[in-house]
């Protein structure tokens, strides 16, 4: 079962001082908790199917789970004011986590933002065209206490040196008994940003076109990450508040009426850059690998994105034996073997050789909405894509492996035969056992993370109110709509929009994730 409660509060009060000075003030407190628990009993050799209480067959084995975490929160705001041209807001709240440690459980994230509406000064009279002009800035701290698994599950314990179930030796048999799973950190504490925004609005033709430009830069400190620590600890990673992390970017929407009066059509169109670099690891700098189910699938590196893809560069397939004995590979690599780069140029390929081999970070993120309306009808068409970044697809190391263990891409059919039919150059040969590390993370699993995406359409009909009041009925609309019409893209997986497991880490791996499906709907609006 899951359990959770939010309690907020907030005290309000407005005054005016004069027709010119407006305040506002708030001030209140938020608190709230989660509570899991999970009961699982396992059984088996159930005499039939009639009866399916777990008492009824032979019981194997049982777990139980429990987790929990809450946060209590108090905050402030003041706004202020004058003539409604200059505006001014200062905030400030203290956040306290269960899940850090005692002694840096709270942390206290200011903010303020100034706004200028220009629209309303004198030298602005006579510009008719111009219907709105407002110039806006802020700059604040915020904080996050939300700490990811590898494989994307919330942490909600990352500060605490948890125990787990492990048997051990006593006598002449097993007896049970805990030991530590994670090393506790009292002093771990909030990821806190450090974010300054300027910012335009621009209305023009009566808001016929009304457009929204924002520029932002964004200093991440302190990040909760999972670090490696020395094996001597007897683990392979913690978690730690470190690094330095900056994202800077723009971000665009204009929205357009187009056309009015009886057939009306309107444009939303957005458009946004963000551009990810880390700045600082730890005292020492030195890089972070992670990766989850195959091993070190990305690298965090100073100068770099934030979790870079982290593997082999191929260079092609062994062409033949002459091809394999000039230059360096691995020990059972075969003519038809993948060719990887020695990066370090030792003469040799090794786990040393192993490079950035490409991020997810696109070049930018779109989005289109046209909206038409022509007596009762209506009709809606939304549209989004990425263009840039990349997708370290390793679903395809089962789907390419060539082993004859399970069925394959076509590209296969592309793939080196012999000296005489090299094939693509890119796939190796058939192989009953994989050699030469032709299926390691490489270069080889690294794709285009565009693409273009009709993702929703819907047509809908509103019956006119002459017709729907005779049954009682003030509004009815019918509509149908489509999900996921359409997609172009080059990816050879199921969905580009990949999360790597939600992990910022891991950002962009994709290891056979669920295809997106696509969603027919009918139905009806009623309002009486």
């Amino acid at each position: 079962q899951n359990i959770n409660w939010v309690t907020s509060h907030t005290l309000n009060y407005t005054f005016e001082l004069g027709s010119d000075h407006r305040f506002g003030v708030l001030v209140g407190l938020e608190a709230q908790k989660n509570n899991f628990e999970e009961n699982r009993v396992n059984a088996n050799a159930f005499p039939n199917d009639v009866v399916r209480t777990v008492n009824a067959g032979t019981i194997v084995g049982g777990t139980s789970f429990q987790d929990q975490w809450s946060l209590a929160s108090y905050f402030g705001r003041i706004n202020y004011s004058f003539k409604d041209k200059y505006l001014f807001n200062a905030s400030i709240r203290q956040d306290g986590s269960s899940r850090f440690g005692a002694n840096k459980r709270y942390g206290v994230f200011p903010s303020a933002s100034v706004g200028w509406r220009v629209l309303e000064e004198p030298f602005m009279k006579g510009i008719d065209a111009i219907t709105e002009l407002k110039l806006k800035a802020s700059y604040g701290l915020s904080g996050n206490n939300a700490f990811l698994n590898t494989n994307g599950t919330p942490n909600n314990y990352p500060a605490t040196g948890t125990l787990s179930k492990d048997n051990y030796v006593f006598g002449n048999g097993l007896s049970n008994g805990l030991a530590t799973s994670t090393i506790g950190n009292d002093n771990l504490t909030w990821e806190k940003s450090r974010q300054a925004d300027i910012g335009l609005e621009l209305g023009l033709f009566q808001n016929r076109i009304f457009l929204t430009v924002d520029y932002y830069s964004r200093i991440t400190t302190d990040l909760l990450l999972a670090v490696q620590v020395p094996t001597l600890t007897g683990f392979s990673s913690a978690t730690r508040n470190i690094g330095k992390v900056e994202n800077k970017g723009m971000e665009f929407a204009i929205t357009t009426r187009n056309l009015r009066g009886a057939f009306t059509w309107n444009t939303d169109f957005n458009l946004s850059f963000n551009r990810n670099k880390v700045l600082a690891l730890g005292p020492t700098g030195d890089p972070i690998r992670s990766g989850s189910g195959v091993g070190e699938t990305n690298i965090t590196v100073i100068g770099e994105p934030l979790g870079s893809f982290y593997g082999y560069r191929q260079l092609g397939v062994f062409r033949d034996q002459a091809d394999l004995d000039g230059y360096p590979h691995f020990a059972d690599s075969r003519p038809g073997d993948v060719k990887f780069a020695d990066v370090n140029g030792d003469g040799k390929i090794t786990a040393d050789d192993r490079t950035s081999i490409g991020n997810n970070q696109p070049d930018f993120i779109y989005g289109l909405t046209n909206s038409f309306s022509f007596k009762g009808f209506d009709l809606s068409i939304v549209i989004q894509g990425i263009q840039g970044g990349q997708i370290l697809n390793l679903s395809r190391r089962f789907i390419e492996n060539l082993e004859g263990a399970q069925n394959n891409l076509t590209t296969v059919l592309d793939r080196w035969r012999s000296p005489q039919q090299p094939g693509n150059g890119v796939t190796p040969r058939a192989n009953s056992r994989t050699t030469g590390n032709s299926n390691g993370v490489s270069s080889r699993w690294v794709e285009s993370a565009s693409y273009f995406r009709v993702r929703n359409i819907t047509l809908g009909y509103n019956i006119p109110a002459a017709l729907t009041q005779r049954v009682k009925v003030q509004t009815l609309r019918l509509y149908a709509g489509v999900q996921n019409l359409f997609t172009s893209s080059k990816y050879l997986g199921y969905n580009p929009e990949v999360s790597g497991y939600e992990n910022p880490l891991t950002g962009g791996v994709d290891y056979g994730s669920y295809p997106l499906p696509r969603t027919y709907t009918v139905g009806l609006n009623l309002g009486f």
